[in-house]
């Protein structure tokens, strides 16, 4: 009996490491539609480098009875624009959505990097950098 409690312990204490191991190493849960919902920093950067149009931009994101909808906000001087996102689309992995300024049809496309998303935007012969993060309520 007195070999057995050591083997037993030493078993245990394997099968803990093992379990923590585990854990540590297990893939982070996948985003999903439903977790966009909210207000985000979208910042598009001309290829150039120079900041593209007014500035920061504000999606707010909706998910209702499965589809994913926003609009982009934009705050100018004494108006703010609306315009309502074209077919807005998250695999899990990327988000990719149109808007129509009124003068141009914009594409983007992100993936998601540590907690915000990365990627790049096209429209009216430009293109660039777009990073988006969500806003702190």
């Amino acid at each position: 009996m007195k070999l057995r409690v050591p083997f037993l312990l030493v078993l245990l204490s394997l099968a803990s490491t093992l379990c923590a191991l585990a854990a540590e190493t297990a893939p982070a849960t996948q985003m999903t539609a439903a977790d966009l919902a909210g207000s985000w920093t979208l910042a598009p950067v001309q290829s150039e480098g120079a900041s593209s149009g007014p500035g920061a931009i504000t999606l707010v994101l909706t998910f209702d009875h499965g589809t994913l909808a926003g609009v982009a906000v934009v705050s100018l001087q004494y108006e703010e624009k609306r315009w309502p996102l074209v077919h807005p689309s998250f695999d899990g992995k990327t988000f990719t959505f149109k808007v129509d300024n009124g003068e141009n049809l914009l594409a983007g496309e992100m993936k998601v990097v540590d907690g915000k998303f990365e990627g790049h935007w096209t429209g009216g012969g430009e293109d660039g950098r777009l990073t988006m993060t969500r806003k702190s309520n």
